[in-house]
């Protein structure tokens, strides 16, 4: 089973046997356990949920050892599911899975949950437009704007067209000064 304490939690908690929880630190929470007594027989058992962001010390009691217990027996089954599901799935990406009427090739199409479309197409928006804008510009700005972005040294700059450091400085403002000037760009950079 994993180590759930090497995972990073939003919150770490505290239990007493009444069932009330104090926020504390990791490094409280996650504290070494103490040994089993013959006055208190119960191992040090957590509580961990990911979906939530937090971690849970419970007390070395009955009470403690019954979530405890549930909720490793949960984390399992989680687990052994994700494992389960990884091996039942036998389906290449790149190879189709069956044929459409007309004979083309059907492949699978996974959708990702993770992205998201609005931050998608507005990162595409602002490319269109810097593009744009950049078309619009002379072969000389647009080279200065290629050393720019791959951050090369004001000397080099210097070297390649020929002109002095200061030359170089009043050339990025005027190339600055003109994609801050594009009012597509503006709204981009401006906030609402």
């Amino acid at each position: 089973m994993r180590d759930y304490q090497k995972l990073y939690f939003q919150h770490y908690y505290t239990m007493t046997p009444e069932g009330v929880e104090t926020e504390v630190s990791r490094r409280e929470c996650f504290a070494p356990p103490e040994e089993p007594t013959p006055d208190c027989s119960f191992v040090q058992r957590w509580w961990y949920d990911q979906e939530a962001g937090y971690a849970v010390r419970l007390p070395r009691s009955p009470l403690g050892e019954k979530l405890g217990k549930r909720n490793a027996a949960d984390r399992k089954k989680q687990e052994r599911t994700v494992i389960s599901d990884a091996k039942h799935t036998d389906i290449e990406l790149d190879k189709p899975i069956n044929y459409s009427d007309d004979g083309s090739e059907v492949f699978t199409e996974l959708e990702d949950e993770t992205a998201d479309v609005y931050a998608i197409c507005e990162d595409q928006a602002q490319l269109d437009a810097l593009l744009d804008v950049l078309n619009t510009l002379s072969a000389e700005d647009r080279e200065l704007w290629e050393l720019m972005i791959s951050k090369a040294k004001k000397q080099e700059i210097a070297d390649c067209f020929h002109i002095s450091l200061d030359g170089v400085r009043y050339r990025e403002k005027r190339l600055k000064g003109i994609l801050g000037s594009d009012p597509v760009l503006k709204t981009f950079y401006t906030d609402n």
